[in-house]
């Protein structure tokens, strides 16, 4: 019996792992996109309801265009793509399964420019098309429980805590108080994907390293790398730095922005 319930898991584990789009890992998941996608679009109505939504503003109006460059690159057809700003004094953004896009107006003074501003909304849609939020709920369902039938239970049936549990792994943690961080791995996933989204978008590739040098100063003394689930500073550079030169080539073969408008 042991062994046939070992059997059975493994096949299940083989069947529940795909393959990123650009970065070509192995995920493990164990909930549908079609699943994710819904209650992303559903945490993000709830969100919207709940936050002050910024319209008009020639920033507003940016981070649409941005969006739409990104999302035209990002080659998700299941996607229903929405791209908002949000009045928060949270230096912060997210995207949601499904490409629910929010940028709080407290990072534009660290993005300074469309490039900047297209690092923080590639990296967050990087981990829309990761589905990372797909496997944090997995994740929770394996260790905790909490989640168990998440797959099939409908986001709006949720009782509070596994809906607050489910939107923090679907990456709405910020607004409702509970953190439930990315790895250190899915940030540098998150990372890699990003910068390929906008150097096919046009963006300057090599303001990345920028971006994140000027968000990290913003943080003050940063807790050591094995303390915290992100990346340190010097890491990301380097590993930016890195993989500059392999998205040159999209970069160059873009209707190129370079920089684009200052924020």
């Amino acid at each position: 019996m042991k062994t046939k319930l070992l059997l059975a898991s493994v096949l299940i584990f083989s069947l529940s792992c795909t393959t990123t789009p650009v970065s070509g890992h192995k995920a493990l998941l164990l909930t549908s996109a079609a699943t994710e996608n819904q209650q992303g679009e559903e945490a993000y109505k709830e969100i919207l309801t709940k936050e002050k939504v910024v319209t008009g503003t020639l920033d507003s109006k940016l981070v649409e265009e941005i969006g739409k460059r990104i999302a035209a690159v990002a080659n998700q057809p299941d996607f229903q793509w929405e791209f908002k700003t949000l009045q928060s004094n949270e230096p912060n953004a997210f995207c949601l399964p499904g490409g629910k896009v929010a940028v709080y107006t407290a990072i534009f003074p660290y993005a300074k420019n469309e490039a900047g501003l297209a690092t923080v909304m590639g990296h967050e849609i990087g981990h829309a098309i990761a589905r990372h939020g797909g496997q944090r709920m997995t994740q929770q369902m394996i260790t905790s429980g909490l989640l168990a039938g998440a797959g099939l239970t409908a986001f709006s049936k949720m009782d509070p805590t596994k809906k607050a549990i489910a939107m923090a792994a679907l990456g709405a943690g910020v607004t409702y108080g509970i953190t439930l961080p990315f790895s250190r791995g899915d940030e540098t996933e998150a990372d890699e994907i990003g910068l390929v989204l906008m150097a096919k978008a046009g963006y300057d590739p090599r303001e990345a390293v920028n971006f994140w040098d000027r968000f990290s100063q913003a943080g003050g003394s940063a807790p050591p790398e094995f303390m915290s689930t992100h990346p340190n500073s010097e890491k990301r550079r380097e590993h930016l730095r890195s993989l500059i030169p392999k998205v040159m080539g999209d970069y160059e073969s873009s209707a190129k922005l370079g920089l684009g408008r200052n924020l």
